[in-house]
């Protein structure tokens, strides 16, 4: 069959279609509140230098796009798209040694969400006729524990979402998106020959990570298991603090609110569960909805 491409631009409008009309996109336990605006987009050629690099800064097991779609020639393309939570989300996880009630359950639902949208963009292409799949829903993907380091994933959203140009790395480990840092990340890679916006070679890290938090440092002080210091985030604590938010939280929310179950993978086991986070040092803080020191990467 001949195929007309879609433009980058129509790809960008599905994805805000499926976002924004998404049933999943809203909170009947808080009103009806949204959980998350429009989308942003990047898109990067699968075969960019950047993806080989990745096997350094995240794992030796961190996939190839290619070997994602399985296509030895052709055109292969990475969709990345952030999704920023809407003001009353972010608003009500500013203060506090622990997330709000609407922060968590929306991260918990939003993530649900999130994976869908990969699937339902996916199907979308591949109406179209091209091939797509969102490496997180495959069956290889895998989140385990590197020796190089540490907490990891074959595929990793932030260093996606990084590689097609849609921010920088925080002194806490966040990608600082123009929408700022309470983000949502998602992915996928299709043979549909997409336009692509050459990304500009600069430094990875925000000036707050460059600097060691020496012009900011707010999400230094907020961090309540002081998982943050001047040489960035340590993941141990960072996990650890959301394991005890787990278990604080997970057993009274699952009751009270409509929480949707989601895949989750561990050591290359799959099952469905809920996701609970923590964020509070992203929110209140100068990188929250925006990029205080703006600068294409």
């Amino acid at each position: 069959m001949e195929r007309g491409c879609p433009t980058a631009g129509r790809l960008a409008g599905e994805l805000r279609r499926l976002v924004l009309g998404a049933a999943e996109n809203s909170l009947p336990d808080f009103a009806g509140r949204p959980i998350f605006d429009g989308p942003l987009v990047g898109i990067v050629d699968g075969d960019d230098r950047v993806f080989r690099a990745l096997r350094e800064a995240v794992s030796p097991r961190h996939f190839l796009p290619r070997e994602v779609l399985g296509r030895p020639d052709g055109p292969v393309r990475v969709l990345s798209w952030a999704l920023p939570f809407s003001r009353d989300i972010i608003v009500s996880n500013r203060s506090g040694d622990w997330p709000s009630e609407l922060y968590s359950v929306a991260r918990n639902n939003g993530g649900a969400l999130n994976l869908e949208l990969g699937r339902r963009l996916s199907d979308w292409l591949r109406r179209e006729g091209f091939a797509a799949i969102s490496p997180v829903l495959s069956d290889g993907y895998d989140a385990f524990r590197c020796p190089e380091r540490g907490l990891s994933s074959n595929w990793s959203e932030r260093h996606v979402a990084y590689a097609a140009g849609l921010g920088r790395f925080g002194l806490n480990g966040c990608l600082i998106t123009p929408r700022g840092a309470m983000v949502r990340l998602g992915s996928l890679v299709t043979d549909a020959p997409l336009d692509v916006r050459p990304r500009r070679e600069a430094d990875h890290r925000a000036p707050c990570l460059r600097d060691g938090g020496a012009g900011c440092g707010l999400c230094l002080r907020k961090c309540p298991a002081g998982a943050i210091s001047s040489s960035g985030l340590d993941k141990e604590k960072c996990y650890l603090r959301r394991q005890a938010i787990r278990e604080r939280s997970l057993g009274d929310y699952s009751g009270k609110f409509r929480m949707l179950a989601a895949p989750i993978v561990k050591g290359g086991r799959k099952a469905d569960g809920f996701s609970l986070g923590c964020a509070l040092c992203s929110s209140g803080v100068p990188c929250e909805s925006a990029d205080p020191a703006p600068g294409a990467v």
